[in-house]
C-alpha cells in the first residue's frame, strides 16, 4: 500500500443503535473493496472488527475497532463502534477521529434512541453525516415508511442517493440517484432535484447558474455536493442488505465521492494553552507541517501491552521520531508505527495527514492526548460523557487488595467512561461507568485479565457535617493507672465559617494555662474528629476553633492526653452548635421525548428536584433541574423505565445544601449503633 495524500483519505466512523448491522456492514465493505478474501461474520465469530473474546461471546460490539481498505484510489479507514448507549464513549472517540459518521439504521426497527443520540453528537462535533439503512431485506417494512420516519426525525436535508429496487424479500438492487440523475421514475427524479437544489445553495455562483437553467460543470456540482455534506446541509441516505449483497458498493462510492477527505478538518484548531481556551490557530493540513495527532482509543493487550490509536491531523510521523506528549510535557519515541486491520497490525514506515495508526509500549499516552512535533501545542479534548452509575467495589480475596487499584486504573485508561477512585469522605473505592451493564463488563475483564473478582454495593453519599452557631466545649481527660497518669483539660469555642476555608485554629491561651508545645496535639485531636465526624460519621471540613483555656499537670500531662482532650472538647462544642448534615447537590440535564415530560417532572418532584428551565431540540425536551445527589443514584434505571430507553441525562456537582430535618434524623439514627460500639 502506497502513501496517500490527505485528499484521498476517508475516515469514517460507523455508529447507530444496537443491532443496526454496523459490524456486518463494515465487514462487507472490507470484502467489497478487496481488503479481505472472505467476508467476516459476527454470527460465525469471524468478523475483522469483533475480534475480542468478550465481543464474540456477547454477539455484539463492546469496543471500537479499526480497519482499512483501498477503493477507487482512496484509502478508507473504517471505525466500528458499539451500538448500545452504555458504550457511547467508544462511539464518541471514534467520531472524534473521523471526518464523517455513517449512521446505521435497521430498516425493521427504524429510528431508535441511540440513532438519534449519535446523529446529534456527530453534528455537534462538526462531522459529516450519512445515513445507511441496513437489513432492507427485512419483512414488514417499506422504503416509503423508512424515509418518512428518517425525515420526521432528522428533517428534509436527509435525501436518498440510492433507491432500492424492491424491498424485503423482493429486494434485488438499487438505483444510484446521482449517477443516473434520478433514473426512470418520477420519485427518483424528484430526489435528484432535491439533492441538487440543496447542494447548489452552498455556492452563490453555482446557485445562480442553476436558477438560470445553465449547465453546471460536473466537477463544480460534485464539489457542491461534498461541501453541502461537510457543512451538514445535506445528509445522504443509502439502502443496503448485507445478506443479499445489495448496496454495499454504493456505500463505498458515496464515501469516496460525497464524504469529505482528511484534508477538510472543518476548522479544527490547535491551542498554545492546555485549557484550549481563546481563539486558537486553524490547523493547516500538509505533510510538511509540524505533527499534530490525537489519541482516540487505547487497549491493553496481555501480550503486547498498551496499544494507542492515533489520528494524524497534519504533519508526518516516521518510525523512530521523537514527538511531544502534551499531557506529560515530554518527548516520546515512536519506535514502531502500525496500520491497524482489526487485531492484525501492519507495520509502516511513515504516516501522513489523515492516517489512523497505532503505536505500542508508550505507557504515558492517554485518551485524548495531543502528540505534537512542537512543545506547547494542544488539541481540544475529546468530549467523553461523564459516567453516571457508581458502586463501591472491593476484592473478594484479601490477597487482591494490593492489586485491584492498579488493575482498575488500567481499565480506566482504556475505557473512556470508566473511572476508579477512593472517596476521601466515605473512604470507599468507587467504580463508575455509564451503566450497570458497562460496570459488569469491566468487572468481567478484571477477572479475565487480572484474576480479580470483586464484590459491589451502592456507593455511600459523601455527606458533610457543619455547625450553624458558635458554641463552647470542654473536656477533662484524667486517668490514673498507678505510676504516671494522663491529664489534660481543654476549653474551646467553635464558629461556623465559609465553605472551602478548612480548619482555622486560634490559640488564645493567656497566662500559660496550657503550654504552647501541646497545641499541635490538641489540633491533631480536633482534625481527627473533623475527619471522622461527630453526629453521623461524616467529615466536617470547615470550622473555626478558638482554644481559650485549660489545665495541665507537670508530670501527668502528655501529647496523647491533650490529643484526647482536644478531640472530645471539640465534639462537645459541636453537639451544642446546632450541627447539621449537608448533602451534595447536582445540576441535572435530562433529555426525553416530549410525551414523557409529565412523568419526568412528577418523578423529579418526588426526588426533591427543582426544575430550573426547559428547552427543546426537535421532538426531544431538555429539562434542567437542581437535585440532591442521593436522589439520583438509581436514576439511570428509573429514567430508562419512564422513557422506554429513550431518555438520557448528565449531571455536574454544584456544592452542598442542608438536608431536611427528617432525613437528617434518619442519617444520624443509622450512625448511632457505630457510636455505641466505639
Amino acid at each position: 500500500m502506497g502513501t496517500h495524500p490527505a485528499s484521498e483519505i476517508r475516515n469514517v466512523c460507523l455508529v447507530g443503535h444496537g443491532d443496526s448491522g454496523k459490524t456486518s456492514l463494515a465487514d462487507a465493505l472490507l470484502h467489497a473493496a478487496g481488503a479481505v478474501q472472505r467476508r467476516g461474520s459476527v454470527k460465525d465469530k469471524t468478523s475483522v472488527f469483533d475480534f475480542d473474546e468478550l465481543a464474540k461471546e456477547k454477539g455484539h460490539t463492546v469496543d471500537a475497532s479499526v480497519a482499512h481498505c483501498d477503493f477507487d484510489n482512496h484509502l478508507i479507514h473504517l471505525i466500528d463502534t458499539p451500538g448500545y448507549p452504555d458504550f457511547i464513549g467508544d462511539a464518541i472517540g471514534g467520531v472524534a477521529a473521523a471526518e464523517s459518521a455513517l449512521i446505521c439504521l435497521n430498516a425493521a426497527h427504524g429510528v431508535q434512541v441511540n440513532t438519534r443520540r449519535v446523529f446529534e453528537k456527530a453534528g455537534a462535533m462538526n462531522k459529516s453525516r450519512c445515513i445507511v439503512v441496513t437489513k432492507c431485506d427485512s419483512h414488514d417494512c417499506s422504503f416509503d415508511s423508512v424515509m418518512e420516519e428518517i425525515q420526521q426525525w432528522f428533517g428534509p436535508k436527509c435525501i436518498p442517493v440510492t433507491v432500492p429496487v424492491g424491498f424485503g424479500d423482493d429486494l434485488t438492487g438499487t438505483v444510484r440517484i446521482l449517477k443516473e440523475k434520478g433514473g426512470d421514475t418520477e420519485q427518483g427524479k424528484k430526489f435528484y432535484e432535491s439533492f441538487v437544489e440543496s447542494a447548489v445553495e452552498i455556492d452563490e455562483e453555482t446557485m445562480m447558474l442553476y436558477l438560470e437553467g445553465e449547465e453546471i460543470e460536473e466537477d463544480k456540482l460534485k464539489n457542491c455536493f461534498v461541501e453541502a455534506v461537510r457543512q451538514g446541509a445535506l445528509v445522504p441516505v443509502l439502502f443496503t442488505s448485507v445478506e443479499k449483497n445489495v448496496g454495499i458498493e454504493d456505500v463505498l462510492l458515496t464515501i469516496t465521492d460525497l464524504l469529505p477527505g482528511a484534508d477538510r478538518l472543518s476548522g479544527r484548531k490547535v491551542f498554545s494553552d492546555p485549557s484550549c481556551e481563546g481563539e486558537g490557530e486553524v490547523i493547516t493540513v500538509a505533510p510538511d507541517q509540524p505533527v499534530l495527532a490525537q489519541v482516540f482509543k487505547l487497549t491493553i493487550d496481555k501480550h503486547v501491552g498498551r496499544i494507542s490509536y492515533l489520528r494524524v491531523l497534519t504533519g508526518t510521523i516516521h518510525a523512530g521520531d521523537q514527538l511531544y506528549n502534551a499531557s506529560r510535557g515530554k518527548k516520546e519515541k515512536f519506535g514502531t508505527i502500525v496500520h491497524p486491520m482489526g487485531k492484525d497490525m501492519q507495520h509502516i514506515d511513515e504516516a501522513g495527514p489523515g492516517y489512523i495508526i497505532a503505536v505500542t509500549k508508550l505507557d504515558d499516552l492517554e485518551l485524548g492526548t495531543t502528540v505534537a512535533g512542537e512543545d506547547g501545542k494542544y488539541l481540544e479534548p475529546i468530549p467523553f460523557p461523564v459516567p453516571m452509575s457508581h458502586v463501591a467495589v472491593r476484592p473478594k480475596s484479601r490477597n487482591d487488595e494490593t492489586k485491584i487499584s492498579e488493575a482498575c486504573q488500567k481499565l480506566a485508561a482504556e475505557i473512556p467512561t470508566f473511572t476508579y477512585h477512593r472517596d476521601p469522605v466515605t473512604h470507599e473505592a468507587i467504580a463508575s461507568a455509564m451503566s450497570q451493564l458497562q460496570l459488569d463488563l469491566a468487572f468481567r475483564r478484571l477477572k479475565d485479565r487480572y484474576g480479580i473478582e470483586v464484590e459491589t454495593s451502592p456507593a455511600r453519599i459523601p455527606y458533610r457535617e457543619a455547625i450553624t452557631v458558635e458554641a463552647e466545649g470542654h473536656y477533662r481527660h484524667k486517668k490514673q493507672t498507678g505510676g504516671r497518669g494522663q491529664f489534660g483539660e481543654v476549653f474551646l469555642k467553635v464558629f461556623p465559617c465559609e465553605p472551602g476555608t478548612g480548619l482555622q485554629m486560634e490559640w488564645n491561651i493567656v497566662g500559660g494555662s496550657i503550654p504552647s508545645n501541646f497545641a499541635p496535639a490538641i489540633e491533631k485531636g480536633i482534625r481527627e474528629k473533623m475527619q471522622n465526624g461527630v453526629i453521623a460519621g461524616y467529615s466536617m471540613p470547615d470550622v473555626r476553633v478558638s482554644i481559650y483555656d485549660g489545665k495541665y499537670h507537670d508530670v501527668d500531662s502528655s501529647e496523647a492526653a491533650f490529643k484526647i482532650a482536644g478531640g472530645r472538647a471539640f465534639a462537645d462544642a459541636v453537639q451544642k452548635a446546632r450541627p447539621v448534615i449537608l448533602e451534595p447537590m447536582v445540576d441535572v440535564e435530562i433529555t426525553v421525548p416530549a410525551e414523557c415530560m409529565g412523568d419526568i417532572s412528577g418523578d423529579l418532584n418526588t426526588r426533591r428536584g427543582r426544575i430550573q428551565g426547559m428547552d427543546a431540540i426537535g421532538t426531544m425536551q431538555i429539562i434542567k433541574a437542581h437535585a440532591p445527589l442521593a436522589s439520583m443514584q438509581e436514576y439511570p434505571r428509573v429514567l430508562n423505565s419512564l422513557t422506554s430507553g429513550e431518555g438520557s441525562f448528565s449531571y455536574e456537582p454544584v456544592g452542598y445544601e442542608q438536608v431536611p430535618p427528617n432525613i437528617q434524623a434518619e442519617i444520624v439514627a443509622s450512625f448511632k449503633p457505630h457510636e455505641e460500639e466505639e
